[in-house]
């Protein structure tokens, strides 16, 4: 999950999907990535069980798995956070 989740563009969907569920145009455009790029990273996010999806018609709308995926990244966030503040003094 941790390795997944150091590479920038599925990190930048992740943080995405914390605010809201979204499709994938939405997410690409975003991110100014492709949808093919887009989609292939949501599979890998998918298989890791870090962003489900639901069908709505033609689109197809991603969002985090759960509520752990969610806690897990605002603790490492406010981690980051944290320690540049101990690194300003």
């Amino acid at each position: 999950m941790f390795k997944a989740l150091g590479d920038p563009t599925r990190l930048g969907i992740v943080l995405e999907l914390m605010e809201t569920e979204k499709c994938v145009s939405e997410i690409s455009s975003s991110l100014s990535i492709s949808d093919s790029s887009t989609s292939h990273h949501l599979r890998s996010l998918r298989q890791l069980k870090l962003v489900k999806r639901r069908r709505e018609g033609q689109k197809l709308f991603y969002s985090l798995d759960d509520h752990h995926v969610y806690l897990i990244l605002t603790i490492g966030l406010e981690h980051q956070e944290h320690r540049g503040r101990e690194e300003e003094r």
